[in-house]
């Protein structure tokens, strides 16, 4: 995926986690105490939960995409993934025809 598909997905990610969680509990940009956590690591994707100096849950992905809906999964409660991965995918279409 390209570096402008990236910062897409990356984008429309965080707006919806500002709009939905507290700063304090998830991390666009590496590693946060007592968050989830998104990385970018060489090609891949790297998700996971940081407590006390651990990466916990770690999984790697090639697709961004994944990578955001993970996160999005592990922050919400079931109820709300479906609403937040339908939003997540409106917004990138809409960043898509802008």
């Amino acid at each position: 995926m390209n570096a402008l598909k990236e910062e897409s997905c990356v984008r429309a990610l965080q707006e919806i986690c500002s709009e939905h969680f507290n700063e304090d509990e998830y991390s666009l940009g590496g590693p946060k105490e007592c968050a989830v956590c998104l990385e970018k690591v060489s090609n891949e994707w790297s998700v996971y939960e940081k407590e006390k100096n651990s990466r916990n849950d770690s999984y790697l992905y090639d697709n961004i995409v994944e990578a955001c809906l993970d996160l999005l999964r592990r922050l919400s409660l079931a109820n709300e993934y479906k609403a937040l991965k339908d939003a997540f995918f409106e917004r990138i279409i809409i960043q898509k025809s802008a």
